[in-house]
């Protein structure tokens, strides 16, 4: 059977993996001795956050380690929280997917794994209309790191004076290249614009 895994992209653009096998407890930091070392990230903690095994499942904890805090799929960390196969781990400006394909049934209704490698990366063209709208969708995100869920599209509508519609079609295409069309509408417009600012896509400084 399969041992989870962390998956995630160097700062050259390379995909790195860590093995959780074989663990009980694995450290994520900039710190040289950290199990996963993230030296180039400096809104990353030199100890950041811990993953832990406890009867057969695996935890994100961050019990005060962090100066900026650990996120899953967006949502702050606060002590501890149980991972699932696809859940995205962001410390500082960096984001790791948690992959672990022994899941069992109960994980079926996230994101496919394989969703997770080309989403850093995204290689498609994108309209300016599609910049735009993803420049306010990951507003939120961006504001003084208040807010952990992008913005409606309804809101991006108003702002930008473009039917609702349009926005919803255009932010589907953008899911639809990064590999999230088959995911829950809250779930597809995170997934969206989590990897828009860590691709670069959008600035955070925007």
């Amino acid at each position: 059977m399969p041992c989870p895994v962390l998956v995630y992209l160097d700062p050259a653009g390379c995909h790195r993996s860590f093995s959780l096998s074989d663990r009980g407890v694995v450290t994520l930091g900039r710190r040289p001795e950290a199990d996963v070392c993230l030296p180039w990230d400096a809104g990353i903690s030199r100890l950041h956050a811990e993953l832990v095994h406890r009867a057969g499942e695996w935890m994100i904890a961050d019990d005060g380690l962090s100066q900026n805090g650990t996120f899953v799929n967006g949502v702050p960390v606060e002590g501890r929280r149980r991972l699932r196969d696809g859940d995205l781990i962001t410390l500082g400006r960096t984001s790791l997917t948690f992959c672990d394909q022994s899941a069992d049934a109960d994980a079926g209704d996230g994101a496919d794994v394989t969703m997770s490698l080309p989403e850093m990366s995204p290689a498609w063209t994108y309209s300016e209309q599609q910049q735009q709208i993803l420049r306010e969708l990951c507003f939120p995100l961006c504001a003084d790191g208040e807010g952990v869920q992008p913005a409606p599209d309804a809101k991006i509508a108003d702002v930008l004076s473009l039917d609702q519609h349009v926005i919803a079609l255009e932010l589907d295409a953008v899911a639809h290249s990064f590999g999230y069309a088959e995911l829950a509408l809250d779930e597809r417009r995170l997934r969206t614009a989590l990897t828009a600012l860590r691709s670069g896509l959008v600035d955070s400084s925007d």
